[in-house]
């Protein structure tokens, strides 16, 4: 007598698991991770520029993301020096706040 199996159960269960896995991976990986203003951008925001994330994320959102108020990001201070973003607590602020996020915006010309 044969067993029936349920072969899209199955397939549910494997893809979660493998998205899980793949989670972690991806977080274990990014541990201690910092990144520039290009990764980030490639990273998170679809490649937009760097003057839109300038404008559209790091002004916007200035005091929560600013790694002094416990958030992912130390600014440049001045010419030569460049941002530094923590990239693991980039991510899941991203993640977090992506409808808040107003990626149709366009920089005034």
């Amino acid at each position: 007598m044969g067993t029936i199996i349920n072969e899209e159960v199955i397939l549910q269960i494997v893809d979660k698991k493998v998205s899980d896995i793949a989670s972690e991976t991806l977080k274990s990986q990014l541990d201690g991770i910092t990144w520039g203003m290009n990764d980030f951008r490639k990273n998170c925001c679809g490649n937009k520029s760097p003057d839109w994330v300038a404008t559209f994320i790091f002004a916007e959102f200035k005091n929560e993301i600013n790694y002094r108020n416990g958030g992912w990001l130390i600014p440049t201070h001045g010419k030569g020096t460049a941002n530094i973003i923590f990239a693991k607590k980039a991510m899941k602020w991203m993640e977090k706040n992506q409808q808040r996020i107003d990626w149709d915006a366009k920089i005034p010309k």
